[in-house]
């Protein structure tokens, strides 16, 4: 039987809801043959067309796929991530029905280089918090990332608790809301240690992006340089009408 009683939701919706969180939490996995029509429809206790509707939705969502003759497979995909918004980790997460974990690996605080005091808009004499953490989703290592934090808008932010959301912390304790990212974005190949991080090899490939990202009133916040897992990410931008 389904899981629930629903009585406002269609029981292919909720076979829907049922199957994509298995399939996102990593129940099912990449690969896995899905089961049969009858074997959905006995388990459940639906009909072959709720069964159908859902297997249809599914597909259409890119989550499954038919192969003639064989079976219905569940698709290895990324996590997919916008270039045009800014979406905190811990978020991210979430919406794909991921559980986020952190782990700090350093947390500093430096005096601003030209470097780093140019993209922060911060004087040489003044200090910004380094902050380097790893990244999990359902206890796979996605991310790697260094921030540069301004200190000038978020003092004492290195006595906070860094395993969550960095842009949680801003909007609550700071009154920072981040509503847009200056990013680049290119192509790597990883370093033993940062290979040994993430579980992968030295030399995968991985998608290195850094940016500054500003609050609502135009100040530098944080700048990023993040090292994100190739096999476990898809980057995409959404292009309009070109006007002529």
């Amino acid at each position: 039987m389904l899981y629930k009683e629903d009585t406002y939701k269609p029981k292919y919706i909720q076979l829907v809801e049922i199957l994509r969180q298995h399939i996102v939490s990593g129940l099912v996995k990449g690969g896995d043959k899905l089961l049969s029509e009858n074997e959905l429809r006995n388990k459940y206790g639906v009909s072959l067309t709720t069964v159908r509707k859902c297997i249809d939705i599914l597909r259409n969502e890119g989550l499954i796929q038919r192969v003639q003759g064989v079976g219905t497979f569940v698709v290895d995909r990324p996590v997919k991530r916008s270039l045009e918004k800014v979406l905190s980790f811990t978020h991210n997460m979430q919406q794909v029905g991921l559980v986020p974990t952190t782990d700090v690996l350093e947390k500093k605080i430096l005096r601003a280089t030209n470097t780093y005091g140019e993209k922060l808009k911060v004087r040489p004499d003044e200090y910004i918090f380094r902050l380097k953490r790893l990244r999990f989703g359902n206890d796979i290592p996605m991310l790697l990332e260094t921030r540069y934090i301004n200190l000038r808008y978020c003092p004492g932010i290195d006595l906070q608790n860094l395993a969550g959301s960095l842009y949680d912390i801003y909007e609550k304790s700071y009154e920072i809301i981040l509503t847009r990212a200056h990013q680049n974005l290119k192509i790597v190949f990883l370093k033993e240690q940062e290979a040994k991080l993430l579980t992968c090899k030295a030399g995968d490939p991985a998608f290195y992006v850094t940016g500054v990202t500003y609050s609502e009133s135009g100040d530098p916040i944080e700048y990023e340089e993040s090292l994100y897992r190739s096999d476990e990410y898809e980057f995409f931008v959404e292009v309009g009408r070109t006007i002529r």
